[in-house]
């Protein structure tokens, strides 16, 4: 095999990586790396700890294939200096670690230590409940009491807390041996010395104790283990090596254009899938494979939330029409415009009046819709330009300041256009018949009510299905003929009640046919004579910026413009590994 090398880094995204990480030469040097790394990531924090991970690939001809995480010890109570966010921090850090399924979780636990008092078994049992990736190491066998062995040979054979794959049993160096610079080779002598001396360990199966058992047994767990998950494993691998396929591709592949007559051809097709895949976004055509799977490419369809809010937000203007304090206020309007009207007529000006004030409450609405679809079409045409020439900044950017100058000259443009529509509302005029059905119906509705309040103050009995006399019929009959002649004398005669009430009715009834015209011109108004003109001017300005770049003079520009991002071709080179 090869000779050992070892590297050494964090995985963190805070910038570099600190100066202790690299290639380590030996393990004494490896050591110390993990050492230093571990004093840089807990100075990161105020109480000593990190979620980042310190990250050691060793190679050598004489270790197992094996992926160690060495977690955190589990933490009941803070100490002085520790923030009390570290007992949470740990838990979860640990919880995250077991939950997943292809974790072989080793519960380490000192042998001197009651099993019961320890709860990292219950806690990989609830991860875990089969028990099929769980084993247990028992430490410091050397510290135990003289005398004490037998409640730990207990728990290693399995007797005291079974477990499905049972208990090992190794020896550490002690701090003596740390402080005298014991190696590791040194380390593992020392412990297969001390199982076969001891009186009592050397009677145990020595397959259960030691360093280098407990690696066996590892490396036999991991193989089973792999041997369960490598049918997902391999669909998994099948998908990450499809989706590198897919952002090699996205990310330029091989296809970097090599000189000018190239990099013109590659400008024209960009641009020309922009303009169509823009249009194509616009009117809610999301055939194209990149508009399907990306849902910030799709302006239809953010447009469309932008004029549902609208239509939310005008609807929350309505008066409260039934409502006493409006009717009253109503009343005091129609007082005060009273002025030569004969008895029985109403001044309209009192609607005409209403309405053009009531209207300048939708126009903050419109205004918030204008600048949000404006936003919108900003923002999906940016993120398309990106999408199509993810390699070459500069063409994305000089696509997208096109688009912003003629957008922002429209958005303006349009602006008109909507103030045109407030101009018509303005001067309240409608043929629509649906008016006539609402107010029908709003005049019903209220005929329902007073006919309820009729036979709720009817007499008990009185309106009963079967009338008992004739005299009971006649009672009856009465009682109606008063109560509705009175109803109607209120809302339907010569009077001031009749009048508001009429008035009322026909502002309800307006006031729905108003304000679903107006959303309806807002939402016409901003595709036609924002989209639509956009994507017309758009289309002949990029076409001219091609064209414009076709003359020999520009090739110098040309190299600008396909110079290519660093981080984007490390990206494709790394997606290009991920295929092999």
């Amino acid at each position: 095999g090869s000779a050992w090398t070892a590297h050494a880094s964090v995985s963190w995204q805070k910038g570099p990586q600190p100066a202790a990480a690299g290639a380590v030469r030996d393990r004494a040097s490896l050591c110390a790396a993990i050492e230093q790394l571990t004093a840089v990531l807990c100075a990161e924090s105020a109480n000593g700890f990190s979620t980042d991970s310190i990250v050691v690939t060793l190679s050598s001809p004489d270790v197992p294939d094996l992926t160690l995480l060495d977690l955190p010890g589990i933490v009941r109570t803070t100490v002085e200096g520790q923030s009390a966010s570290v007992v949470d921090d740990v838990n979860a850090l640990v919880a995250s670690y077991l939950a997943q399924e292809r974790t072989i979780v080793l519960a380490v636990m000192p042998a001197n230590q009651d099993v019961a008092t320890i709860d990292i078994l219950e806690r990989a049992a609830r991860a875990d409940p089969a028990g099929e990736r769980t084993l247990a190491v028992l430490t410091k066998p050397d510290l135990v009491d003289e005398g004490a062995e037998a409640e730990v040979r207990e728990v290693l054979n399995n007797r005291r807390k079974p477990l499905r794959l049972g208990y090992a049993a190794v020896r550490c160096r002690s701090q003596k041996e740390l402080d005298a610079q014991s190696t590791l080779r040194d380390a593992v002598e020392a412990e297969r010395r001390f199982f076969a001396q001891h009186p009592v360990w050397s009677t145990e199966d020595p397959r259960k104790l030691g360093v280098e058992n407990l690696t066996s047994r590892l490396s036999t767990l991991l193989v089973d283990r792999i041997k369960v998950a490598l049918p997902s494993i391999k669909y998994e691998l099948q998908l990450e090596r499809d989706a590198a396929a897919r952002d090699f591709v996205r990310l330029g592949g091989d296809t970097a254009p090599a000189d000018a007559n190239a990099m013109r051809a590659v400008m024209i097709r960009v641009i020309a899938e922009y303009t169509t895949l823009l249009r194509q976004s616009a009117r809610g055509n999301y055939g194209n494979p990149m508009l399907a799977t990306r849902s910030e490419l799709r302006l239809f369809g953010e447009t469309q939330v932008i004029f549902r809010t609208l239509k939310d937000e005008v609807a929350a203007t309505q008066p409260r029409f039934e409502e006493a304090a409006f009717v009253e206020r109503l009343t005091a309007e129609m007082a005060a415009f009273r002025g030569r009207e004969l008895p029985g007529f109403t001044n309209s000006q009192v609607f005409y009046g209403f309405m053009v004030q009531n209207i300048e409450q939708w126009r903050p609405w419109v205004e918030h819709c204008r600048q949000h679809y404006v936003a919108a079409a900003r923002s999906v045409s940016d993120n398309l330009a990106q999408a199509l020439a993810p390699t070459y900044p500069a063409l994305a950017v000089e696509i997208r300041e096109r688009a912003h100058t003629v957008m922002d000259a429209h958005a303006d443009g349009v602006q008109e256009k909507l103030d045109d529509v407030f101009k018509k509302e303005s001067d309240p005029y409608t043929t629509n018949e649906s008016m006539l059905e609402l107010i029908n119906r709003i005049r019903l509705k209220n005929f329902d009510l007073a006919l309820q309040a009729v036979v709720s103050t009817a007499p008990p009995g009185s309106m009963a299905m079967s009338f008992s006399s004739d005299k009971a019929k006649t009672h009856a009959k009465n009682h109606v003929k008063k109560q509705l002649g009175r109803w109607y004398m209120q809302t339907h005669g010569v009077n001031t009640t009749s009048k508001v009430e009429d008035m009322c009715t026909l502002l309800q009834a307006y006031w729905d046919v108003a304000t679903k015209r107006l959303v309806d011109n807002v939402c016409m108004t901003l595709e036609h004579d924002f989209t639509n003109a956009v994507l017309k001017d758009l289309e002949g300005e990029c076409f001219l910026f091609a064209a414009d770049h076709a003359a020999p003079d520009k090739e110098t520009e040309l190299g600008r413009l396909f110079r290519e991002d660093p981080a984007v071709v490390e990206l494709r080179k790394a997606a290009k590994a991920k295929q092999a």
